[in-house]
């Protein structure tokens, strides 16, 4: 451990040993020339950075769309522009960088093309150069392109802009949503969560995929549950279990860490059944999704499978715009009880250096039936029968051409009606059975419906330019509240002491990150900082009126108390980081980097257990880590890049499970091993590649964890155990898109993967259970436009068989093979786009993998899936 926690230091080090080369010389400067007029700030950036980038002349051309502004460089990819805008000025300031025209010392023109008012490229400080194009009617819509020639601003002033209804669909695959204008140009579509900064797609060594708002819009056509909208778009991710929880759709194998706009959604508590990271936040909310597969040393605590990175929306234009939809649904063909609607409003603006976005979604569900016209019962439907809300509130201010400060509140609210519960009388019936309704709703008294909550706050401020760097700083605060259905305990314990109740669970956490992007030269860059949290867990039982209850054939729950189901325990993380970026050459780029984390890990001292009765002890354990990573991306032509991967991630096992119901006389101090958190190296190889009119990925993988965390499932109904156990994953993935003319788009995305652990009585590797692992996933999607303003998508998704894991004896049932065919099509109508989406089309009958895997161990928990469902919705903007 000294080792570990020295490379740890030694990272910091590197950080502090850059602040001190960066303030020697801006001392010396201010003692040298006290009275220069520039600042000292100023002269900290030119001591610093001696070697800026120089912009050599400036082309303005005229297009088809409006004008080209190209700025020529002998370094063009180090010239990265910070974009705003005011009123009808569109400005791009570009940090590092000099003007060294060779006639004069800034550019002017005016009136280029009809609609722009001029077009103008100053110097605006020291070592920033700024862009600003004026529209006559507002303000100019932006393209930006990266080209042998040099930085290529692409503008069309706003009377020939696209109407939104208009812009091309992008595609599902790895590469950048806007197409190149010339055949040696690439466009630049930046990145975050790979790096925790903007970086360019082609430049990241790792398997991205981008879902951009205009997909989430096209997919909430038919579904707007955000886990089978990942699993139709993103390789390497499960199958949805169409349910409240997630714990089961991992990615590559391994539970992903989720957060929105940086902040972690996901925590030690996510492997509980009654918690949903990704069912709190409406996708309305969201203005895209980033998915890193493979586990990540950027990010702290949970990032074994990868992170899921949820951005929301911000406002996009200088005048205030409002939008609104409405829609209506079936989730069974139209049977009497299956109606639902949504209701979404937006409204967004801009004026001068204040910014504004706030969204108010209303959605309804109402019960769901299968592809046999027979009712799902409640535990089988995430959706079902529920009423959910969520706001999103945003106000950012622009401080001056630098500097920004942001604040996001996000609330999110869903109620569920328990209109019935599983017969288990199905069970008995000999043969293989699907599950049945009961019904017999449920009335709580002196408590609530079922429900999931979260709320989000936090303030973000960015620097773009202290110490030479770039400085962002984050604090937030998250809760997260779920309260599950009733259950009667007595079917399955029949001696315990708990009789009727439901499981509640809060998780509750506040952070802060700070981290700078500092530029050592022209093509080297250094990203260091800290990352901190505190979380509090814990999980009670409600507890209900059994007399009542049972007086009331199981329609009354009253509430009457409440005891511990989950011990409370907090974790506390300090994470050090830095990261290096090295662009070698103009085909190479390296990075690497490490991470340093500190875990504390506090149960309460004393709890009785309100399922056993007994008595237990809690106490601390502290342990720390070192990760590294390392990566290169090799260009080998302008339109092919290859790129390997090593990358380490680590989590802890699931601790909520470690002190729920432990075994009798348990000390946490005393008895649980906590030394070392499970730690996954990863090994990556992939291709990209991006075409006018074809775009595809593909990816090879292998991770290895010597303590990977097992789930034991012995029974339904029974405890979920957590086994410590070598586990080794591997697979590939594929991603292809082809527009093979403007009327038409093909897509396919393939997925294979596979699991072991080290069997501890043989030491052989042994298949692991499907509830982890994923079977084949094939998805693929064709689009027409089939009349002007009329666009129709057939999608499908198919699930392949697995076997292995039940041969292994971890499954008790071999994974079935099924396939879902969706159609969406929408039409312009007026100043908005009506849409039909048929999902299930072809009304198959199936079960999802995990529902399969429930019925193995009883047939009353066979849940059908939704059999045909409709959606007709209207959305327009003004």
């Amino acid at each position: 451990m000294k080792s570990s926690l020295l490379s740890g230091i030694g990272s910091v080090g590197l950080g502090f040993a850059v602040i001190n080369l960066l303030l020697q010389p801006a001392v010396r400067a201010e003692i040298e020339m006290p009275k220069a007029e520039t600042n000292a700030g100023q002269l900290l950036v030119q001591e610093a950075n001696t070697s800026v980038v120089e912009i050599t002349d400036v082309q303005v051309n005229p297009t088809d769309k409006g004008i080209d502004v190209i700025l020529e460089s002998a370094n063009t990819e180090a010239l990265q522009p910070l974009n705003r805008s005011t009123e009808n000025n569109y400005i791009a300031d570009i940090p590092n960088a000099v003007l060294a025209l060779p006639e004069a010392q800034d550019f002017n023109i005016t009136n280029p093309v009809g609609g722009i008012v001029s077009v103008s490229v100053t110097q605006a400080d020291a070592n920033t150069v700024r862009v600003t194009v004026t529209g006559e009617e507002g303000l100019p819509t932006a393209q930006l392109f990266d080209s042998n020639e040099g930085l290529i601003f692409e503008f069309a002033p706003v009377a020939e802009a696209a109407e939104p209804s208009q812009q091309p669909e992008q595609p599902t695959s790895e590469t950048p949503s806007e197409q190149p204008t010339a055949q040696n140009d690439e466009a630049i579509e930046l990145v975050v969560t790979a790096t925790r900064t903007g970086e360019e797609l082609q430049n990241i060594p790792r398997s991205v995929t981008v879902i951009t708002r205009e997909q989430l819009e096209q997919q909430t056509k038919v579904n707007r549950d955000l886990q089978s909208i990942l699993s139709n778009t993103v390789p390497g991710l499960g199958a949805s279990s169409d349910s409240q929880q997630s714990f089961a759709q991992t990615l590559r194998g391994r539970p992903p860490l989720v957060l929105v706009d940086g902040v972690p959604i996901s925590s030690n508590i996510d492997n509980d059944t009654s918690v949903a990271n990704l069912r709190r936040i409406d996708v309305e909310a969201i203005e895209r999704i980033e998915v890193v597969r493979g586990p990540s040393a950027v990010y702290g605590d949970g990032a074994a499978g990868g992170v899921i990175n949820i951005i929301t929306r911000r406002p996009s234009e200088e005048k205030v715009v409002s939008n609104a939809e409405i829609g209506v649904r079936s989730v069974g063909n139209f049977k009497s009880g299956s109606f639902g609607n949504f209701l979404s409003y937006g409204i967004s603006g801009k004026q001068g250096g204040v910014d504004f976005i706030a969204s108010f979604t209303r959605d309804s569900f109402g019960k769901p039936f299968d592809a046999e016209g027979d009712p799902i019962p409640l535990f089988g439907d995430a959706e079902a029968e529920s009423a959910s809300i969520n706001f999103l509130g945003k106000l950012g201010f622009e401080l001056g051409s630098q500097q920004r400060l942001q604040i996001t509140a996000n609330y999110f609210n869903d109620d569920q009606n328990q209109y019935g519960d599983y017969d288990l009388t199905v069970g008995e019936i000999p043969g293989i059975q699907k599950a049945r309704l009961l019904d017999r709703p449920v009335e709580f008294v002196d408590s609530s419906d079922p429900f999931n909550r979260g709320t989000v706050i936090q303030l973000d401020y960015t620097h773009n330019n202290i110490l030479n760097s770039q400085l962002q700083a984050q604090a937030y605060y998250r809760q997260t509240k779920t309260a599950a259905t009733l259950f009667d305990n007595r079917i399955f314990s029949p001696n315990s002491i708990l009789d009727v109740g439901r499981s509640v669970v809060t998780a509750e956490r506040f952070g802060g990150r700070l981290q700078l992007d500092t530029a050592l030269s022209n093509n080297l860059n250094l990203l260091w900082g800290t990352d901190y949290s505190s979380e509090d867990s814990k999980g009670d039982y409600d507890l209900f009126d059994v007399e009542e209850f049972d007086n009331s054939d199981g329609r009354i729950a009253r509430k009457i108390g409440s005891s511990i189901r989950i011990a409370p325990f907090s974790i506390k993380n300090l994470g050090l980081f830095s990261q290096l970026k090295w662009e070698a050459s103009d085909k190479v780029f390296l990075s690497g980097g490490v991470r340093y984390e500190n875990i504390n890990v506090s149960v309460v001292d004393n709890w009785v257990d309100g399922q056993t009765g007994l008595s237990y002890r809690g106490g601390e354990k502290t342990l720390d880590d070192v990760v590294f990573n390392a990566g290169v991306v090799y260009k080998a032509t302008p339109t092919i890049s290859l790129f390997a991967n090593f990358a380490q991630g680590f989590s802890l096992p699931n601790i909520s499970r470690i002190v729920q119901r432990p075994q009798a006389g348990f000390n946490f101090a005393e008895d649980v091993e906590l030394s070392a958190p499970q730690k996954v190296d990863s090994y990556e190889l992939g291709i990209r590649g991006q075409w006018n009119n074809f775009q595809a990925s593909l990816a090879g993988f292998y991770s290895y964890s010597s303590l990977g965390t097992r789930v034991q499932f012995e029974d339904f109904g029974s405890d979920f155990r957590i086994l410590r156990a070598p586990q080794r994953n591997y697979g590939i993935e594929l991603a292809a898109d082809w527009q093979p003319s403007d009327q038409w788009k093909l897509g396919s995305t393939l997925t294979w993967s596979e699991g072991e652990r080290e069997n501890s009585d043989t030491g052989e590797f042994v298949s692991i259970t499907s509830f982890e692992i994923s079977p084949l996933k094939l998805t693929a999607y064709i689009e027409n436009e089939t009349l002007p303003g009329w666009n129709n998508r057939l999608q499908g998704l198919y699930i392949g068989n697995r076997n292995s894991a039940f041969d292994a004896g971890e499954d008790p049932i071999g994974i079935d093979s099924y396939f879902v065919m969706d159609l969406i099509s929408s039409l312009q109508l007026g100043d908005g786009t009506l849409s039909l989406g048929v999902r299930n089309l072809l009304n198959n009958q199936y079960l999802n993998v995990t529902n399969q895997l429930n019925a193995g161990f009883d047939d009353s928990y066979a849940l059908a899936a939704r059999g045909r469902t409709f959606t007709l919705n209207y959305r327009w903007s003004w």
